[in-house]
């Protein structure tokens, strides 16, 4: 009884200075009003340091003034929404900064966080967007989306954690794994530091032994993942509706680039914003890989996130191709 004391106040301490907070409805969010300080290294082994901090919404890394007449959304994951580089030296104000310098003044919001898939950003954006009137869409989507958004290429990640905590989609119907071993493992890791640790550990071994997934991942689980993102994108056209500019880039990213081409789930992507009558943004993330090779420091050490120089050249490529889309 003492253990169970210990271990939930020492979850209590350590979760305090967490920017990510558990949520019934999509597994987790980020916290309000949180400030974190982080060292970093990039891919190159140059050191740098990332202010990070939220918006007083919960589930919003900034939210604007709602009063402002011309508004963008941008929705993403830990690429727009994680603790990889400041506020000042994201993407999405590189692009606000040349948007200006171009007549174009938005007020900007940055929803969603890091792990989430489509299902978790659509349920947020229901939530939001009659109160925001977003002008203008920027949905920041990663291949991997396609995996997430499947309930059994997640079953088979290395990593349980996300896969026991997301909601899922099919047939209209927002689900969760909902077995007793689901329920037990949410209430263990939502309150027991000693489980998280362990739980880390364990999927790390198995991270080591497999890879991402522990079995190969069938054709059949692939064309039912694109199904269902591509049902799900549709949704939000329809909850938008056709007036809105609809943008949509995808993250540049070498941790997992063979999968992504093995499925060619790039040009999945594409097809899929083509037709629900979107823009995809394919230039800033083929840049991004083409030089990856280069003398540019652009990645984060783990080869997944932007540094600071990648979300310059990133937010600069997109604010170009915005730029030749005719927004009034």
């Amino acid at each position: 009884f003492l253990l169970i004391i210990f271990d939930f106040a020492l979850d209590k301490i350590f979760s305090k200075n967490s920017f990510l907070v558990n949520n019934d409805e999509l597994g987790w969010i980020l916290r309000p009003n949180q400030q974190v300080q982080k060292k970093l290294t990039s891919l190159k082994k140059n050191n740098y340091t990332v202010e990070f901090q939220t918006s007083n919404i919960e589930g919003f890394r900034e939210y604007g003034d709602l009063s402002r007449k011309k508004k963008i959304l941008v929705i993403g994951d830990s690429y727009t929404n994680g603790a990889y580089a400041s506020r000042n030296d994201m993407y999405y104000s590189i692009a606000n900064t040349i948007l200006k310098k171009n007549d174009i003044n938005l007020e900007w919001f940055i929803m969603g966080a890091s792990g989430y898939g489509t299902v978790q950003q659509y349920i947020l954006l229901k939530k939001h967007f009659k109160v925001i009137k977003p002008d203008i869409i920027l949905h920041q989507f990663c291949n991997n989306d396609f995996y997430d958004n499947s309930y059994e290429i997640s079953k088979i990640h290395t990593s349980h954690d996300q896969f026991y905590r997301r909601p899922f989609y099919k047939n209209n119907v927002f689900y969760k794994s909902n077995d007793i071993k689901s329920k037990i493992f949410r209430l263990m890791f939502e309150n027991s530091y000693i489980f998280r640790k362990i739980e880390q550990m364990y999927s790390f071994k198995k991270y080591m032994k497999y890879g991402r997934f522990t079995e190969e991942i069938k054709p059949s689980y692939i064309k039912n993942s694109i199904n269902i993102t591509e049902e799900i994108f549709k949704n939000i056209r329809k909850l938008i509706g056709y007036d809105i500019k609809y943008f949509s880039t995808n993250c540049a990213s070498i941790s997992d680039s063979k999968l992504v081409d093995d499925f060619k789930l790039n040009e999945e992507w594409k097809r899929i914003i083509q037709s629900i009558d979107g823009y995809p943004l394919s230039e800033p993330s083929d840049y991004i890989i083409k030089m990856k090779d280069s003398e540019l420091d652009l990645f984060n050490e783990d080869g997944g996130h932007l540094s600071i120089l990648g979300n310059k050249i990133y937010g600069e490529l997109i604010a170009n191709e915005i730029l030749k889309v005719k927004l009034n």
